[in-house]
């Protein structure tokens, strides 16, 4: 799969071999989706029957929402991460260069690849010739 911003880009390709593989964890996102469907949730377990009635109440609902944005947040990020390679490739030019990878491919040393680059990023893919 091409990542949409590189797709109608003219792009750059350089061959080269895989020199050191290793698998890597890419952090996940954090769109305040979590942070604000953790508060809801956090606030609305928080109230009590029959509605907020006092200060105290209304610093217990506060309470739980602050701890649900926090953990929603968390929990975002969390199952957003994608397992990814860095892969470290030596260019027929002897330049070496690393990019980052969530792609199910996997590279292991030796393998002959191209690197895609333009200024919208890179990409590694297996050279079936060119």
């Amino acid at each position: 799969m091409v990542p949409a911003n590189q797709a109608n880009q003219l792009q750059t390709t350089e061959t080269g071999t895989v020199v050191k593989v290793r698998d890597v964890t890419v952090e996940g996102r954090r769109t305040h989706l979590g942070q604000y469907g953790g508060a809801v949730v956090g606030g609305a377990v928080a109230v009590p029957t029959g509605g907020v009635r006092n200060a105290g109440d209304a610093v217990g609902v506060a309470v739980a929402s602050t701890a649900g944005a926090i953990v929603g947040d968390a929990a975002e990020e969390y199952l957003t991460r994608k397992e990814a390679q860095e892969i470290t490739i030596q260019l027929k030019d002897g330049t070496m260069v690393t990019v980052v990878q969530a792609d199910p491919a996997k590279f292991q040393p030796g393998d002959e690849v191209h690197v895609i680059h333009s200024p919208a990023g890179a990409r590694v893919a297996m050279a079936m010739g060119l």
